[in-house]
C-alpha cells in the first residue's frame, strides 16, 4: 500500500510541477489510481445528473408515456435550465433526438409496403435506446470542459 502512495504522490507532482520521476514498479490498483489523476482535468458538472435526465427520457418513456416530450420541456423551462446552460443544451439535444426520431418514422411508415420500411423502423428504434444511454453515462461523467453531447445522425431544429 505504502508503495502505491509513493507512486501516486510522484505522479500528482509529476503532473503538477512537470518534474519527471521514473518509477519502474507498479502494479494495477495503482494503475487505475494513476488514471483517476491524469484524467482529472476540470471541476465536475455541478447539475450533471440534472442534465442526463433529458436523455434518460427515452428510457423512462418505455413505461411511462409521453415523458421523452415531457422531461427536456420541463428541464428547460425550470429555473435550473433557465439559469444553467449544460442542462438547457442537454436538454433541447434530447428534443431534437425526438423531433429528428419522430420525423424519420413518419418517413418510414410508406415505406412499409416496399418492406424495408420495417427494418428502418427496427434500426430507429434501437437508435432510440443506445443513444440516449450512451448520451446519459457521458453527461453524467462530464466536466466542466467537457461540451455537451451531440446526437450523431440527427438534424437540429432546435437551435
Amino acid at each position: 500500500m505504502a508503495v502505491d502512495r509513493h507512486i501516486l504522490v510522484a505522479m500528482t507532482d509529476e503532473i503538477n510541477t512537470g518534474n519527471e520521476s521514473h518509477v519502474t514498479e507498479m502494479n494495477a490498483d495503482s494503475a487505475s489510481s494513476a488514471a483517476v489523476v491524469e484524467s482529472g482535468g476540470g471541476a465536475v458538472q455541478p447539475n450533471a445528473s440534472l442534465a442526463s435526465l433529458a436523455h434518460w427520457s427515452f428510457i423512462i418513456g418505455l413505461v411511462v408515456p409521453f415523458s421523452a416530450l415531457i422531461i427536456p420541456l420541463v428541464l428547460m423551462n425550470i429555473q435550473a435550465g433557465k439559469d444553467d446552460k449544460f442542462v438547457f443544451e442537454n436538454a433541447k439535444e434530447a428534443l431534437n433526438l425526438l423531433i429528428a426520431s419522430f420525423t424519420a418514422m413518419i418517413c418510414c411508415i410508406p415505406l412499409i409496403f416496399v418492406f424495408i420500411g420495417i427494418f428502418l423502423l427496427i434500426a430507429i428504434a434501437i437508435c432510440l435506446i443506445i443513444f440516449p444511454i450512451i448520451a446519459a453515462c457521458q453527461t453524467m461523467s462530464s466536466t466542466m470542459d467537457t461540451p455537451v453531447y451531440r446526437y450523431p445522425m440527427i438534424f437540429r431544429l432546435i437551435k
